[in-house]
């Protein structure tokens, strides 16, 4: 019995995860960083180096990573752009912050810049940057529709967004749901790439 306990308990504390985050901002907690950690090689759309590829970022280009979490996919986007680039890391929890400080002090990566702010307050310049991700982080948010348009204003004309959701994350928001929050805060769709367990769909700022 024990055991058939254990078995249910992982689906439990997703169902409980995923109905507590719809009243209310509930980030994964900075103690418990390796579940956001890991690659996951079924969700393929949602993994780092597919998350780049489909940004096309090049050197010298100014990125944000909302919701960055410990920087899984921040350090990568910090190599694309170069020494002459800078990603802003952003999140709100300090202890996810300095993860993401502690890996590029390994790595001697210099261009991460560290944001503790909700995106919707966030001190970003408006127009000045090229790309935004969201990676797994927009089910965190009760009202994902607040968002887009604070991205919106962050990015240049023409600027792309990426938002990734793979189906193992409590807050997972469906394609539907994203192009209707994305597109009512004027981005175009440019291209989708998925499978059942994750997917990614990279707009342009209009």
């Amino acid at each position: 019995m024990s055991g058939f306990l254990l078995l249910l308990l992982p689906p439990a504390l997703w169902i409980g995860w995923r109905m507590a985050s719809r009243r209310t901002v509930l980030p994964c907690p900075s103690e418990i960083a390796w579940l956001v950690e890991m690659e996951n090689p079924l969700a393929r759309a949602t993994r780092s180096e597919q998350v780049v590829a489909q940004l096309q970022l090049g050197p010298g280009d100014q990125a944000i990573d909302i919701g960055c979490g410990p920087g899984r996919v921040t350090l990568p986007l910090a190599r694309a752009v170069g020494p002459n680039g800078q990603v802003t890391a952003l999140d709100v929890q300090d202890g996810m912050l300095a993860k993401v400080a502690a890996k590029a002090a390994a790595e001697a990566l210099t261009n991460i810049r560290l944001l503790r702010a909700d995106v919707r307050e966030a001190a970003v310049v408006a127009g000045s940057l090229d790309a935004a991700v969201m990676v797994m982080a927009l089910g965190e948010f009760p009202s994902g529709t607040e968002i887009f348009p604070s991205v919106h204003r962050m990015l240049r004309p023409g600027g792309r967004l990426l938002v990734a959701e793979s189906v193992f994350d409590p807050h997972y928001v469906s394609r539907r749901r994203v192009r209707e929050r994305v597109s009512a805060a004027g981005f175009r769709e440019l291209r989708c790439v998925g499978n059942a367990f994750g997917y990614s769909i990279t707009f342009e700022r209009t």
